[in-house]
C-alpha cells in the first residue's frame, strides 16, 4: 500500500512539472504556448456563419476570400465573413498595433469609438474587423494574434455601445500586408486592424 501511495503522488508531482513547464513561452512567436485565441473555434462573429465545420475563424484551408477588405471594390463579397462590402464615408479605417500585442492604442481608440457609432445609426450595416501581423513569428502565432487583435478592437467597439450582432472578425494575420519589405518602418505598418462596413448578402 505504501508503494502504491508513493507512486501516486510521484505521478501527480510530475504532472504538475510537466504542466508548469509547458506554460512558459521562451520567445514570442517562435514556439512555447500560442495565445489563447488559437485555441477557440469560429463564433458566430468569427468566420461568418459561425463555426467553419469547428475550425478557427482564419483556418479555411486553400480558400482564398475574394475580397480582402482594405482596397476591395464596392459590392465585392468577403467569404470569410459573408459581408458584401459598401464603400462609405471614413472607411476603412485601420489602427496600430505595438510588437507583439494586442492592446489598443490610446491615440486609436477614436477611431473605434467612430466605428461604433456608425454601425449604432445604422443597424442594418456590418463592421467587419480584420486583424494583421507582421511577418515575424510563426505562420500560426500569428494568425492566433491577429484573431486577438480583431476581438481587442470588437471589445472596445461593445464598449462603446455597438450590438455585436453587427460585428464580424476575421484574421489573416501575416498573409495580407498592407506594404512589403523588412524593418521596423515597414513591419509597424503591418501590425494592424482594418475595420471596413457591409451587408450580410450574397
Amino acid at each position: 500500500m505504501k508503494i502504491a501511495a508513493r507512486l501516486s503522488v510521484a505521478v501527480v508531482l510530475f504532472g504538475a512539472v510537466i504542466a508548469m513547464t509547458g506554460c512558459a513561452d521562451p520567445e514570442p512567436g517562435k514556439g512555447g504556448t500560442i495565445p489563447p485565441a488559437w485555441e477557440e473555434p469560429g463564433t458566430p462573429r468569427i468566420g461568418g456563419n459561425g463555426g467553419n465545420g469547428g475550425k478557427a475563424a482564419w483556418d479555411s484551408g486553400d480558400e482564398q476570400p475574394s475580397a480582402w477588405g482594405q482596397g476591395a471594390n464596392e459590392g465585392a463579397l468577403d467569404e470569410r465573413t459573408g459581408v458584401r462590402r459598401i464603400e462609405v464615408a471614413g472607411f476603412p479605417k485601420t489602427l496600430y498595433f505595438g510588437f507583439d500585442t494586442d492592446r489598443i492604442n490610446a491615440s486609436e481608440v477614436s477611431k473605434v469609438a467612430d466605428a461604433a457609432a456608425f454601425i449604432k445609426s445604422n443597424p442594418g450595416m456590418v463592421l467587419v474587423i480584420e486583424g494583421h501581423c507582421d511577418e515575424r513569428g510563426t505562420e500560426e502565432y500569428n494568425r492566433a494574434l491577429g484573431e486577438r487583435r480583431a476581438r481587442a478592437v470588437e471589445s472596445k467597439a461593445a464598449e462603446n455601445g455597438a450590438d455585436l450582432a453587427n460585428i464580424r472578425t476575421v484574421s489573416y494575420g501575416e498573409d495580407k500586408p498592407a506594404v512589403t519589405g523588412n524593418g521596423e518602418s515597414i513591419w509597424s505598418q503591418n501590425r494592424r486592424a482594418v475595420l471596413w462596413v457591409g451587408k450580410i448578402g450574397n
